[in-house]
Parts: C-alpha cells; sequence; structure tokens
C-alpha cells in the first residue's frame, strides 16, 4: 500500500517539478511547449549579459526533427504612470518565433543552456521560472 502511495506521490508531483518539463533527445533537450524559461541570473551576468534577471523565454513549438524549438522572447520593464504616480512592472515581447536548441548544462543541475542553432554558440542558462512578477 505504502509503495503504491510513493508511486502516486511521484506521479502527480512531476507535473510540478522542472525536470518533468524537460526530455531528453539524444544530444539536445524538448522542452514542454509553453513552457516559460528564466535566464539565470548569477550565471549569465557572469558571461557579460546584461539584465539577464529581467529577460525570459516562452516554448511556443515542439521539437522539430532538427531538435530545434521555437520561442518568443520578453523583458520586464517599469512603466510608469505620470497621472496615478504609480510604478509598474509590465512584460514586453522584443523578439518572437526564432529558433533554439537546448542542452542540459551539465555543470548546473536543472538548468538548460540556450544555444543558436545557426554557430552553436550559448545565448543564455535558463531555468524553469520560478518567481512571478
Amino acid at each position: 500500500m505504502l509503495r503504491h502511495l510513493l508511486v502516486f506521490a511521484i506521479v502527480i508531483g512531476c507535473p510540478l517539478s522542472g525536470f518533468a518539463q524537460f526530455m531528453d533527445r539524444g544530444e539536445y533537450v524538448e522542452v514542454s511547449k509553453g513552457v516559460k524559461l528564466c535566464s539565470n541570473a548569477a550565471l549569465d551576468t557572469s558571461n557579460g549579459i546584461l539584465d539577464p534577471e529581467n529577460r525570459f523565454w516562452r516554448v511556443t513549438s515542439k521539437a522539430r526533427e532538427n531538435s530545434t524549438q521555437t520561442v518568443d522572447a520578453f523583458v520586464f520593464e517599469s512603466a510608469y504612470d505620470r497621472k496615478s504616480g504609480k510604478t509598474t512592472i509590465e512584460e514586453r515581447q522584443y523578439d518572437d518565433g526564432y529558433a533554439t536548441l537546448f542542452k542540459r548544462a551539465l555543470e548546473h543541475k536543472g538548468m538548460l543552456l540556450m544555444v543558436s542553432p545557426r554557430d552553436g554558440q550559448v545565448e543564455a542558462t535558463v531555468e524553469i521560472c520560478r518567481r512571478k512578477k
């Protein structure tokens, strides 16, 4: 009985964990469509990427035959309303529908590398977004 409950808990818990959203497909990883990926600020700042904590991507396709997936890129921006005096954080899309490859970041558990299919350059180190803005 306890064994069945443990299996049930694992099956029910999987969609909530980051690992259920990533499926290894050989050299690359398929990320579930709709997943929101945030830049890992500590790693990307050390790689020279400006304001990584304000960037995120939404996966908009399943993996194609060549392992690429389509993502839309967003940035969080603060917007000041002169009439009310309030500042709000809004997301703005700055790039849409571009292809990328995902690889596991072997030295950083649970994180992925976004890799350019054109030249193999690492674009960002990402993880499933945990915070809400």
